[in-house]
């Protein structure tokens, strides 16, 4: 029963940034946000990098074939479930565990060495957080692809948008040593990702790198 849910977990995790899943733990190859257009994306599209759609960047969504849609949707998952590891599936079972798991924090302190102690017991056994994202990624691998619809977007600025999801999902999380009780009381659920790049796509765009339960 815990694993199972904790495989959900990791798939809403991979769900939310499905531009990829983006749940990559360190920042290292995170793309700046506010990147939009066929310029200025380092990663997944842009000048000089190649879209994880494996299409030109230059290509109208409208006019993508049925085949291409469908390329598009599985090379972005691809691009996510590269980012996933197990570092940040410890540190998530970490943070949630720390306030929902068993004998739960009840200040910053003891939230902070609950977190810690699950992350260093997650890390000594891998092997959990290894099923945990296999299982993750079948399910999400599943999930058939969304059909966009009156996207007049390019695939640069899905890329841009995609990147900027990741970027977001990358940053959700605190390490331990900065986990408190504010942390589980935010109110954003990712509508700041709509000041940036993502605010310039039209609502039937987001059906090409968003799982359908997504939202």
């Amino acid at each position: 029963m815990r694993t199972t849910f904790w495989a959900g977990v990791v798939g809403a995790c991979l769900a939310c940034g499905l531009s990829g899943l983006g749940c990559g733990g360190d920042d290292d190859g995170a793309t700046p946000s506010g990147s939009t257009g066929s310029t200025g994306s380092t990663e997944g599209g842009g000048s000089g990098a190649e879209s994880c759609s494996g299409l030109d960047t230059s290509a109208l969504v409208s006019e993508l074939s049925p085949a291409e849609v469908e390329q598009a949707c599985k090379g972005y998952r691809r691009c996510s479930a590269e980012e996933v590891t197990v570092e940040y599936v410890c540190l998530m079972q970490g943070v949630l565990g720390a306030a929902y798991g068993d004998d739960p924090g009840t200040n910053d302190a003891e939230l902070q060495a609950k977190c810690s102690e699950l992350v260093e017991g997650c890390m000594a056994d891998p092997s959990q957080a290894e099923q945990l994202i296999e299982q993750a990624l079948v399910e999400v691998e599943a999930e058939p692809c969304g059909q966009p619809r009156q996207c007049t977007a390019t695939i640069a600025e899905i890329d841009a948008c995609a990147a900027e999801m990741r970027a977001y999902t990358r940053g959700v999380l605190p390490a331990c040593s900065a986990l408190t009780m504010a942390f589980y009381e935010q109110t954003d659920r990712g509508d700041t990702l709509l000041d940036g790049a993502c605010g310039k796509l039209g609502v039937g765009c987001f059906q090409l790198f968003t799982t359908p339960n997504d939202g």
